[in-house]
């Protein structure tokens, strides 16, 4: 068992980073329409580029900007409401990156297509569920200011859970969650995590979702936690193989787009899908 640690240097700046963009986080999330769809356009292509620059520095090799144009193209169509030809974008990637392949050295063999597709599901993908939770108003018949609420219903949480965590770990930690992925992260700072999840997934809830069975509730903010902190640890293992101690180093004192969001790429889905499902199952059409 490690001794905890009671002081981080980068906390000072952490925080004075976070005083700046999460007002400006907030802010993108209620206009919604275009501001927010260029937030997940900046999130998107900052977060592939990320992901291919740890992938290149395994040798990889991935389609770096076959990679980033379709990685753009997919949320735009999610934003007008075109899951189609969102689709038909996916598939003509896959087959299309396929075919570049047979064009250079097959050193690698089905590794550079992989990556390359991977990345495109892991960032583009899941994070295009942000723009599904702000615009499903449009598909609920609600008014589109409500779109805000389920984006926060993601965020806030998972923002909770990443903080305590952070924090329980922080004052607390001795046992190591998954030293082989990340040494840092304990399990004291791991249920600190859960139990802030379930606690503001609650709350929120009955603010905006009062009809939601409480035992839904709690399942929900549970697994949100859960997946915050997975999603985490994924981000920690693609750094740990490509011998990275943050994927940017973008946003001064949290790293890059990847180390900041890493946990909303995996919830916002989560968030999304529990809603058409559980939530409103018969207003869809």
């Amino acid at each position: 068992m490690a001794a905890p640690r009671v002081w981080d240097r980068s906390l000072p700046l952490r925080l004075a980073t976070a005083g700046i963009a999460i007002p400006l986080l907030v802010w993108l999330i209620l206009r919604g329409g275009p501001a927010f769809l260029l937030l997940v356009f900046v999130l998107i292509g900052l977060g592939l580029w990320e992901f291919y620059h740890l992938m290149s520095a395994q040798g990889l090799r991935p389609y770096r900007w076959l990679g980033l144009g379709t990685g753009l193209v997919v949320p735009w169509f999610v934003y007008n409401g075109l899951p189609t030809h969102a689709n038909f974008f996916l598939t003509a990637f896959l087959l299309g990156t396929m075919a570049v392949e047979l064009l250079r050295p097959r050193d690698h063999g089905v590794a550079p297509m992989s990556v390359t597709f991977f990345g495109l599901l892991y960032v583009a993908w899941l994070a295009s569920h942000l723009l599904y939770l702000r615009e499903l108003p449009g598909r609920l018949g609600l008014p589109y200011g409500e779109g805000a609420q389920f984006v926060f219903l993601a965020v806030l949480p998972t923002w909770a859970c990443d903080t305590a965590a952070y924090a329980v770990g922080l004052l607390f930690g001795r046992v190591r969650l998954h030293p082989v992925v990340s040494p840092k992260k304990s399990v004291e700072g791991s249920l600190g995590g859960l139990l802030a999840a379930v606690v503001v997934t609650w709350f929120l809830a009955r603010l905006w979702l009062p009809a939601i069975p409480w035992y839904l509730t709690v399942l929900l903010g549970f697994g949100i936690g859960a997946f915050a902190e997975v999603g985490d640890l994924v981000e920690s293992l693609l750094k740990r193989t490509s011998q990275a101690k943050d994927s940017a180093t973008w946003i001064p004192g949290h790293g890059g787009v990847l180390d900041r969001f890493d946990s909303l790429f995996f919830t916002a889905p989560l968030v999304y899908y529990f809603l058409v499902l559980a939530v409103f199952p018969d207003r869809l059409p």
